[in-house]
């Protein structure tokens, strides 16, 4: 007779022994009913010592499958590749943040700069070009230019001027006014018409655009001098304006300087909506005329004084050489140079003064 007890022991190993049989067999099949022919499977069940380690079933995965199989199954991360990226990503960060740091100091200062009201000698001066003293000259009663010249620089040197407007200066006249202050220039002595050269200290002043406009001087059109400076120590732009309209008081020529006064308005005033300060010089041929047509339209002042509020009021004293500037510029120590008429370096006077650029914003 048999034990009850062992048949109650045997029956679960049986089991076990069918259920270790069949896995490898449903696994076979779902993968072949899923579009895959067999591998070897894992026989989850190989810790019985009774029974095989490993089942073999046959197989043979589809290329398609294998590149499906590949690109799902999580790829390796090689230690050194991260910390290679981690790396990266802090210098960048670092950069990012020296970047933000550099502007935010760029614009502390460029506020500070702004704040900044500076000062600077300007002057205006018809030098009386070379071809009017030498042969056929309408003054040729004056010594030639090669003298004259170096003399005029001594009276641009008394003054302290950094920046001048020059009028009727010739190649020659600008190469040795250059050459002995060691000023730069716009346009120039190589400019095809350079008489209305703006000049300036280069250890004071950079250039940061030049450009010309069309009046008619005389007898035909010639280009009038518009310069775009920056003062180094402050950063601070403003624009010079270098003028010289027609001479004469006959009905032509006064209507042409007059023409000639109210395009110089208009592109002042078109300079002004860049926000800039703007400065004129020149030889205006006329005194109280010019006063009242180019100041109340500009809003601009005079070195030499005067007063546009309630009407127009010239000072009392006029050249006909000028310097004004808009409202954000103040003068002081305006001064009528008259030894160069005296002494014959010229048939105009120089003209001086200290212009002072308010604060950005005032």
């Amino acid at each position: 007779m048999s034990d009850p007890s062992k048949h109650r022991a045997e029956t679960p190993r049986a089991s076990g022994s069918l259920v270790r049989r069949l896995v490898p067999a449903i696994i076979a099949a779902v993968l072949v009913t899923g579009g895959v022919t067999a591998a070897a499977v894992v026989d989850p069940f190989a810790d019985d010592p009774a029974e095989p380690t490993r089942r073999t079933v046959g197989m043979s995965i589809s290329g398609a499958m294998t590149a499906q199989l590949l690109e799902e199954a999580p790829q390796p991360v090689v230690a050194g590749e991260k910390l290679r990226l981690t790396k990266a990503r802090k210098a960048e960060l670092k950069r990012l943040e020296e970047q933000r740091k550099a502007r935010l100091k760029a614009e502390r200062i460029a506020a500070k700069r702004a704040a900044q009201p500076f000062s600077f000698q300007i002057a205006s001066f018809n030098v009386l070009g070379s071809n009017h003293t030498g042969p056929g000259g309408a003054r040729r009663n004056f010594p030639a230019a090669g003298t004259r010249t170096p003399q005029g620089v001594g009276v641009l040197r008394s003054h302290g001027t950094d920046v001048v407007g020059l009028q009727e200066a010739k190649p020659d006249q600008l190469g040795t006014i250059m050459r002995m202050t060691g000023f730069v220039g716009y346009p120039g002595p190589g400019a095809a018409d350079p008489d209305n050269t703006v000049l300036w200290d280069p250890s004071r002043f950079e250039l940061v655009s030049g450009s010309t406009f069309p009046i008619v001087f005389m007898n035909r059109t010639r280009p009038q001098t518009i310069v775009r400076l920056r003062d180094k120590p402050t950063q601070r732009e403003f624009y010079v304006v270098n003028m010289h309209p027609s001479a004469g008081h006959d009905a032509r020529n006064t209507s042409t300087r007059v023409a000639g006064w109210r395009r110089g308005v208009a592109e002042v005033n078109a300079l002004r909506q860049s926000g800039l300060p703007v400065l004129v010089t020149g030889d205006m041929n006329d005194r109280a005329a010019f006063f009242c047509a180019f100041l109340p339209p500009t809003g601009f002042v005079a070195a030499v004084g005067g007063s546009t509020s309630g009407g127009c009021r010239p000072p009392g004293r006029m050249p006909v050489d000028w310097i004004v500037g808009s409202p954000d510029v103040s003068f002081s120590g305006y001064v009528i140079d008259e030894s160069t008429v005296n002494r014959r370096i010229s048939d105009h006077f120089y003209i001086s003064a200290t212009a002072t650029v308010a604060p950005a914003g005032d």
